[in-house]
């Protein structure tokens, strides 16, 4: 299991994922303080931790070198030394540049061409992260839960609503039911309509706002399954999550200047979704594909 998604998660969840050595021992609580801005700065600066000692980490993270060691020791690890082996033992290379930062890519005086690079090498970045975080056995999980659901509420605003919808339409195409929850009204009716052969889909970086409370209440009280496709895993969002579907936390909740990193990586997510649920009914699928195609075509042909 990569210790990089293990950081990621509350540390009941990473016991329960998997049997590291000391496992046990922190079942019983989340990530202290400390140890919730070690995880942070470490998953936002991979690359620095690379070329840290404990004191470093220590200072950097506005912790201590003790805070740093038991740390790692929650993990299995004697210390960061081990802990950084494991860190990066399934990645390929770390990027020779450091990533352009998440809120701020960019300043006033930067150049055309170095904006255009900037903002490309951030969304690079977002994805070869994603590749890191996103587990395959919360892939399945999730895919399965939406998958046997006979009606998919899809609660998400902002920018995440945008990209949802075009899930949802993306799904209906293909005979999926899917409610787009995208403001109080729609979310008044799918809380009605909300009952135990529904899933509540979420799409949310920081996992927490008044809409998402309402929602996960319903689904709490109805007894619905919940996936959840979120940078902030501590989250009410993510705390009550049956798959867990992570995002880099390269940007911040709200001081940025757009959604470059978490926009790219959120709709890859939904790609990764979307895919699975269509190779289900390949076939099928395939098929009214084509059809569509030569419709659309000889539509085309057709006009003026």
């Amino acid at each position: 299991m990569h210790v990089l998604w293990l950081v990621s998660m509350t540390l009941p969840q990473a016991a329960a994922a998997c049997g590291l050595p000391g496992a046990s021992d922190v079942s019983g609580g989340w990530l202290t303080k400390n140890e919730c801005h070690l995880r942070d700065y470490i998953l936002r600066y991979p690359e620095k931790v690379a070329q840290m000692n404990t004191r470093e980490l220590a200072q950097a993270s506005f912790t201590s070198p003790s805070a740093v060691i038991r740390f790692c020791q929650k993990f299995g690890c004697k210390g960061l030394k081990d802990f950084k082996a494991e860190l990066f033992a399934q990645t390929s290379a770390l990027a020779e540049e450091e990533p352009p930062d998440g809120n701020y890519p960019f300043g006033p005086d930067t150049p055309a061409a170095q904006v255009t690079a900037s903002v490309l090498r951030l969304e690079q970045e977002a994805l070869r992260r994603l590749w890191l975080t996103l587990q395959p056995e919360q892939v399945a999980r999730a895919v399965e839960l939406l998958a046997k659901a006979q009606s998919i509420d899809l609660c998400a605003i902002g920018t995440s609503g945008h990209m949802s919808a075009d899930f949802a339409f993306r799904l209906r195409k293909f005979g999926r039911r899917v409610n787009v929850v995208s403001d109080r009204v729609d979310l008044s009716y799918s809380i009605q309509q909300m009952d135990a052969t529904h899933c509540l889909l979420v799409a949310s970086y920081s996992g927490a706002n008044e809409q998402l409370r309402i929602s996960l209440q319903a689904a709490r009280e109805h007894q619905v399954p919940v996936v959840t496709i979120t940078a902030r895993p501590d989250s009410m969002a993510g705390m009550q999550a049956d798959a867990l579907l992570l995002l880099p936390p390269l940007e911040s909740n709200d001081d940025k200047i757009s959604t470059f990193a978490s926009s790219i990586a959120e709709k890859a997510v939904l790609d990764v979704l979307f895919a699975h649920l269509y190779q289900m009914d390949y076939a099928r699928n395939t098929a009214f594909v084509r059809s569509d195609a030569a419709r659309l075509a000889d539509v085309r042909i057709k006009q003026p």
